[in-house]
């Protein structure tokens, strides 16, 4: 299993991050890459469907979800992502009353791609998501 590890510092609350991340259909509120961003219910399962910038099609699993502590974790069902096996998590560590850290974790094994290739993309797209997380949360 290959894994990929990022994080930021943000200039606001846990709370006030939360708030954005923490539910699991409003991917397209904050990532660039979600055009749209769906939850459905699927034989009990609460699924999103998203819609990738360039085209495409990501189907993602919802695999636990913790207001309290501030974390979600899900697979991936579907897409053209080259991964399987893919499970991660994202959360949200309070700092002090101004500052917290977004922690976004992921493993899964390449599929279509080779080790090198398959990492990037997924690191790529955990920048991309925290990076939109950072300039929305910056100092004013």
């Amino acid at each position: 299993m290959l894994n990929v590890h990022q994080s930021v510092v943000l200039s606001a609350s846990a709370a006030e991050v939360w708030q954005v991340i923490g539910e699991f259909g409003n991917l397209a509120e904050w990532h660039p890459a979600a055009v749209t961003s769906t939850v459905e219910v699927r034989g009990g399962d609460t699924v999103r469907v998203i819609n990738i910038s360039g085209g495409g099609v990501l189907t993602e699993k919802q695999e636990s979800h913790d207001d309290a502590a501030m974390s979600q974790s899900y697979s991936i069902v579907d897409g053209p992502l080259p991964v399987s096996d893919y499970h991660s998590t994202i959360k949200v560590v309070a700092g002090d009353n101004s500052t917290c850290t977004v922690d976004w974790t992921g493993e899964f094994n390449a599929d279509g791609a080779d080790d090198a290739t398959a990492s990037k993309i997924i690191s790529g797209i955990y920048t991309a998501g925290l990076s939109a997380l950072k300039k929305r949360f910056r100092e004013s």
